[in-house]
């Protein structure tokens, strides 16, 4: 494809700018007498060329669970080498040295392709997680701790499609690293109660929580009360404090990175929220019966 070298590009200054003239020897001139040639009839040209060298491929890690950002070098660091001639690459008479060019040279910069990448990450849907007394009982119980989860397989390192441009591999590798949920609780005006509206925190990187195929993450614990007082008394928990209803919206933040050939970049965290839920919360009466 054809292209406009931008300006501050090595590869439009590179020699003394734009329209500046280089030596070298033209296709077709006898090699028994290029000596002669070149000191009596050398070529004048303003045509540069730039060929990259063969470049280690790193390829996008098969495992990107085990992904580690931090020991990858930074796009900012990273050159690319380039051969540069002059008219043409037939005689070495031609060639005119190398050029390292840096990732970020506006020519080469694969960053404005990370709009277009954020267009190809297609999270896993999040979902908030049912407790088991909605099915039996139809709704949240007062006073009942509902425990707050995702389902399982939304809690893991995802990544976009990759796209290749200008002899970059790319992608956007995004690794969970918070769970919170957003709970607003609307009292029943009949009973009234103490509203609730905010943020109930989960989950951290460094909590340890086991990351495995479950139907919800993070797990229900087996330790988790029938009763407790109204509010968030533990990450992950919170508890009713009457009857009316509950909205709950999982939120999911992501450390985002950008992958170029084995360099990256770090982007600003990702946010993804669920669907907002909402549960009728209700009373169980207990009643004694004599036989």
């Amino acid at each position: 494809m054809h292209t406009s070298i931008p300006g501050g590009s090595v590869f439009r200054t590179h020699g003394g700018g734009v329209a500046a003239e280089c030596s070298g020897v033209a296709e077709g001139d006898d090699p028994d007498t290029l000596d002669v040639v070149e000191e009596t009839r050398p070529v004048r040209s303003t045509k540069w060329i730039f060929i990259e060298g063969i470049a280690v491929e790193i390829p996008l890690p098969v495992d990107i669970t085990a992904f580690d950002p931090d020991s990858a070098p930074r796009l900012s660091e990273r050159t690319r080498t380039f051969s540069v001639y002059c008219v043409d690459t037939y005689y070495s008479a031609n060639f005119l040295g190398f050029i390292d060019v840096s990732a970020t040279d506006p020519m080469l910069d694969p960053r404005p392709r990370i709009t277009n990448l954020y267009n190809g990450l297609q999270l896993e849907d999040l979902a908030v997680y049912e407790n088991a007394v909605v099915d039996r009982w139809g709704g949240l119980v007062v006073r009942n701790p509902a425990w707050l989860a995702i389902n399982g397989a939304a809690w893991r390192t995802q990544r976009s499609n990759v796209e290749y441009w200008r002899g970059w591999e790319l992608a956007l590798i995004a690794r969970p690293t918070r769970l919170e949920f957003l709970v607003d609780f609307v009292p029943d005006p009949d009973r009234p109660s103490e509203p609730f509206s905010g943020v109930v925190p989960c989950v951290e990187t460094n909590d340890e929580f086991a990351v495995s195929e479950v139907v919800e993450f993070p797990q229900r614990p087996s330790d988790l009360a029938d009763f407790a007082e109204p509010g968030s008394n533990r990450a992950c928990e919170w508890t009713p404090p009457g009857p009316g209803e509950a909205t709950i919206t999982a939120r999911q933040i992501f450390a985002v990175t950008f992958w170029a050939s084995g360099a990256v970049e770090a982007q600003p965290d990702y946010v993804w929220l669920s669907e907002p839920t909402t549960f009728r919360v209700g009373e169980l009466a207990a009643v004694n019966v004599n036989e």
